[in-house]
């Protein structure tokens, strides 16, 4: 069996020529480093080194063992080195987020990210599929309304709130009140399905159906009927005054917004970096 500070001990009594020297460099007592030696000698059955009053040398085995062990010891120290340096992270992270994740509001965020971290790339698979974490390489997902399958770390960042929204020129037409009241008399688009199954069910069959913000969004603007949708998804809208904000005597629940992770176990550096960016609470409420 191999033993590390066995192979230590002899290859620092070899460089320093003592013991003495030796069981300073490694803050050993004299006895524990000429013991890890013998012991190793005795495994291997073979005299590593030639002992005098005076000084300490190599045997042509041990010449020959020594350089094998140096070898395979860089080797470790450099792979060790790799993993554990927090000051220089690097390699990719695989996230996914669903479709209707605000571009602008993303694009600023994971730019922000890859400034302060220049040796890492992100990979961004937009899709509202529940991919598979494990069997699609994936590190990180963004996902609204539910975590998706069992087995994942989920943690809940937040909940965002919704709105119905309608252009002006709906409201005029239809002569909608300052309080949407009968949701049956007009064309509702509730791509979240976020409204209470009795409120569903007496909604008119629309002619136009999406579980996808940007076009309900979009029929909204154009005058097709009434959109619920995130606020921060219509805040620039509501703004340039495009769309409006109706307010509802029916109770709408938040739409909760995820992280989650395929497994807490083993998360690279990069990833922990990521996922501390993610929540910090300022980057969390831009996302909400």
């Amino acid at each position: 069996m191999i033993s590390l500070p066995q192979i230590q001990a002899f290859i620092e009594v070899a460089r320093s020529g003592s013991f003495a020297a030796a069981s300073q460099h490694l803050s050993l007592p004299r006895s524990t480093v000429s013991a890890r030696v013998r012991a190793l000698e005795a495994r291997l059955s073979v005299r590593l080194l030639h002992r005098t009053t005076r000084r300490v040398t190599l045997t042509d085995e041990g010449r020959s063992y020594m350089e094998q062990c140096e070898a395979a010891i860089d080797v470790l120290t450099k792979a060790e080195s790799q993993l554990t340096r927090s000051n220089e992270l690097a390699g990719t992270i695989r996230l996914t987020v669903p479709l209707d994740m605000s571009k602008p509001v993303l694009a600023r965020l994971l730019g922000a990210f890859i400034e302060r971290h220049p040796g890492i790339r992100v990979e961004t698979v937009v899709s509202d599929e529940l991919l598979n974490l494990v069997a699609h390489n994936i590190d990180l997902a963004l996902r609204g309304g539910s975590p998706g399958t069992l087995g994942v770390v989920a943690r809940k960042l937040g909940e965002g709130g919704l709105a119905f929204h309608a252009s002006p020129e709906y409201i005029k037409t239809r002569r909608v009140g300052k309080t949407l009241v009968h949701l049956h008399e007009h064309a509702i688009y509730d791509p979240a399905q976020r409204l209470r199954k009795r409120a569903r069910s007496s909604l008119q069959p629309a002619p136009l159906s999406t579980r996808n913000f940007e076009l309900a969004k979009t029929f909204a603007l154009q005058g097709r009927g009434i959109a619920l949708l995130p606020e921060s998804l219509c805040a620039e809208e509501v703004k340039s005054g495009s769309l409006a904000r109706l307010s509802s005597i029916h109770r709408v629940p938040a739409l909760p917004l995820y992280l989650v992770m395929p497994s807490r176990a083993h998360v690279p550096a990069r990833v922990r970096a990521l996922v501390d960016f993610i929540t910090d609470p300022g980057n969390v409420s831009s996302l909400l």
